[in-house]
């Protein structure tokens, strides 16, 4: 019996130390454009940058949470150079091992507040829809005001971050020949920053989502009254992983509806 015991106790150590040296093994890999890469294990991080403990609000779980993690400004240094606000890119794309993409703009990613965390105090909770492991990187902001609400992005089993600019990485998303002014491109601004993280035009950007502009652009089987309700609040129609939107006006989810209106006139999917 006391064998048994021992031998039951040795296994769970070794189990222990098996998944510590997994998880020290994780990696993140970093590029421009798709070129360039590199990838840092976390044992490599650690080694490189210092460690920071945190407390943050986290949304995701609705509570509070104690956190091991990196700055996100070091790690960017690392990667990118001390001077990798300066590189000719306007985005920065993290995307998930599911594929999940989120994309924000430099200078959104510039300021203080963002962390990479590796480490989770209480070890790590399911999160999301389908209760996932958020490991073994997990990106938080720790400002008040800097939730996903807000554009920021908290993408969890984060694997990758990519440098780009927005026009040449999607092509097909950006609305052409429209003036900045325009409530077509005010609500090609909240794609960007709410939708694209799962949705794609033409076949681009993210991928747990369907397409909303091929073979056939939404707005033109469904009615606009419909989708503003759908848009702002989805989980009065179904169990979705779509968050709702009760913060957007009526207004900033009809130039969601005036984007997509002109993506669809001009859908090169559509045309082949």
């Amino acid at each position: 019996m006391i064998r048994t015991i021992i031998k039951s106790i040795s296994l769970s150590a070794a189990c222990v130390v098996s998944l510590g040296a997994y998880a020290e093994q994780a990696t993140l890999m970093f590029s421009e454009s798709d070129l360039n890469e590199q990838t840092f294990s976390l044992s490599a991080l650690k080694d490189k940058l210092p460690t920071h403990q945190i407390t943050i609000y986290d949304p995701h779980y609705e509570a509070e949470k104690a956190y091991d993690a990196f700055l996100l400004n070091d790690v960017m240094v690392l990667a990118y150079g001390k001077d990798w606000r300066n590189k000719p890119y306007t985005d920065v794309k993290f995307t998930a091992l599911d594929g999940y993409q989120a994309v924000s703009t430099f200078d959104k990613i510039s300021i203080a507040g963002g962390y990479i965390v590796y480490k989770a105090d209480a070890g790590w909770q399911p999160i999301g829809h389908h209760k996932a492991n958020p490991g073994p990187f997990y990106m938080v902001w720790k400002g008040e005001k800097q939730t996903p609400e807000q554009a920021f992005p908290w993408p969890y089993q984060l694997a990758s971050v990519n440098m780009l600019q927005f026009k040449d990485q999607y092509p097909l998303v950006y609305p052409e020949g429209v003036e900045p002014i325009s409530t077509v491109y005010q609500g090609f601004e909240i794609f960007k920053d709410r939708c694209i993280k799962c949705h794609s035009m033409d076949q681009q950007g993210g991928k747990l989502g369907p397409d909303l502009n091929a073979p056939m652009s939404v707005v033109s089987y469904r009615s606009k009254e419909m989708l503003r309700k759908f848009i702002r609040q989805p989980s009065q129609f179904r169990y979705t992983q779509m968050p709702d939107h009760l913060d957007l006006s009526t207004e900033q989810i009809d130039s969601i509806l005036d984007y997509l209106s002109y993506q669809g006139k001009i859908s090169k999917v559509s045309e082949k």
